[in-house]
């Protein structure tokens, strides 16, 4: 049984990233976006979406909305002032430049802490994660 699950966390992914509109809809309790950019076929990303993402989204936490960009997408999304961007440009706006980066945003679009870049040791990246979190929140309130 734990083998089944532990397959089924592998192969789940996280919900596609198209627009902030979106997500104010869909989510009308949700305060912040956690946004994962990531690339196809990077080990890297993987880790980060599989052992600190997918396992927070499923602690149902109805303020944060956990979505991902890979770059190069294929489909345009809309930034904030809903104008289509290719996910390239929509990274490059953000100054995201580096894979995977975790950027952590309110609802219309704004950095509300300092991205995650890379991640250089898993034993801390989930508590760095937990800061930006709270970093975010408390800056939704001041």
């Amino acid at each position: 049984m734990l083998l089944f699950s532990l397959h089924t966390l592998a192969a789940e992914e996280l919900t596609r990233f198209d627009n902030f509109g979106a997500i104010r809809e869909q989510s009308p309790d949700a305060r912040l976006l956690i946004l994962l950019f990531s690339q196809p076929e990077c080990g890297y990303c993987d880790l980060v979406r599989n052992e600190f993402l997918l396992p927070l989204q499923h602690q149902h936490r109805p303020e944060l909305v956990i979505r991902e960009l890979k770059v190069p997408g294929f489909d345009d999304v809309q930034d904030r002032h809903n104008h289509s961007l290719s996910a390239e440009a929509f990274a490059h706006h953000y100054a995201i430049h580096f894979f995977p980066s975790v950027l952590i945003l309110d609802l219309e679009g704004t950095p509300r802490a300092e991205p995650l870049v890379g991640i250089s040791s898993s034993d801390f990246y989930g508590y760095y994660l937990e800061q930006a979190i709270d970093q975010a929140l408390t800056s939704l309130t001041q």
